[in-house]
């Protein structure tokens, strides 16, 4: 049992005797100079938010992009269009000057696309998608 002692208490000793060694020989300087290190702070990083007059900020691009799909129609073909058009489900706008309606408008090309496929394919409606900026 005295054994078992010992030898509990020689482990511990030869685990810790590392720890034990560097603070007995250690001054205790080192540790209050590590503390006290001096910061530096860099002003042009905490300007980061500061605020700044409407007048000072300048917008390069004011320009948004989006699509629509035309539907060219002749006078004969005008009410199937529509009815095929308005069954379906789609809010059309209506040029009576150029003879077209439009649909959309589109924020992305690949959707146009897709739905313009839709009209050719399953409605037979020949249709072209156009871009504008507003």
């Amino acid at each position: 049992m005295q054994f078992k002692i010992l030898l509990f208490f020689g482990l511990l000793i030869y685990i810790f005797s590392d720890s034990f060694v560097s603070i007995f020989l250690s001054d205790n300087d080192t540790y209050s100079v590590e503390i006290q290190k001096e910061i530096l702070i860099n002003q042009k990083e905490i300007d980061v938010f500061e605020e700044k007059s409407l007048e000072d900020i300048n917008v390069t691009q004011k320009k948004i992009k989006a699509w629509l799909i035309i539907i060219s129609y002749q006078e004969e073909s005008k009410k199937s269009i529509i009815s095929k058009l308005n069954n379906t489900g789609y809010s059309i706008k209506h040029n009576a000057k150029q003879m077209y309606y439009s649909l959309g408008p589109f924020v992305n090309l690949s959707h146009a696309k897709e739905e313009s496929k839709k009209l050719k394919n399953i409605h037979g409606i020949k249709n072209k998608i156009v871009d504008f900026v507003f």
